[in-house]
């Protein structure tokens, strides 16, 4: 997407999953994330950032 590791940091969830749907649309993207991968991946997050 372009974002630096520091810049993604530095955004709230929102701001980066919609810079990500933006991205997405831009290129081509035909469906969203299902609610179990959206889950996933906010687990994921949580995990990286220590909580």
């Amino acid at each position: 997407m372009g974002f630096t590791p520091q810049q993604v940091n530095d955004m709230s969830m929102w701001q980066f999953l919609a810079a990500f749907d933006g991205y997405a649309k831009a290129n081509g993207a035909k469906e969203k994330m299902s609610n179990a991968e959206a889950d996933d991946l906010w687990k994921w997050l949580q995990e990286k950032d220590g909580g």
